[in-house]
């Protein structure tokens, strides 16, 4: 039993993390420290396995019977890739919707 708890925890905490880690590699002191492509390589292979890992957990657990709070933060995980992704790429918002679109 001690193990499988374990193993939830460790579920509940990549949902906890992996949205703010992702958020913090598109920060622009992140970006802005080295240009080289090996770097931006190495940026974006971490931010898509943490996008991978906290998007594919927080499907699993939206879709099971859990707590209303688990559910919350799976949404606020997947709400924090895509922040992250839109910072990195910027395609998800319209230039429009923009301040300096």
């Amino acid at each position: 039993m001690e193990s499988l708890a374990l193993i939830v925890s460790l579920m509940i905490g990549n949902i906890l993390f992996s949205g703010p880690f992702a958020l913090f590699l598109t920060l622009p002191r992140i970006r802005a420290i080295s240009t080289g492509i090996p770097f931006l390589i190495f940026r974006r292979l971490a931010m898509g396995t943490s996008a991978l890992t906290g998007i594919f957990l927080s499907v699993i657990f939206l879709f099971n019977d859990l707590q209303l709070i688990v559910k919350a933060l799976s949404l606020l995980c997947i709400g924090t890739h895509l922040w992250a992704a839109d910072r990195e790429y910027g395609k998800f918002i319209s230039s429009r919707l923009r301040r300096n679109g």
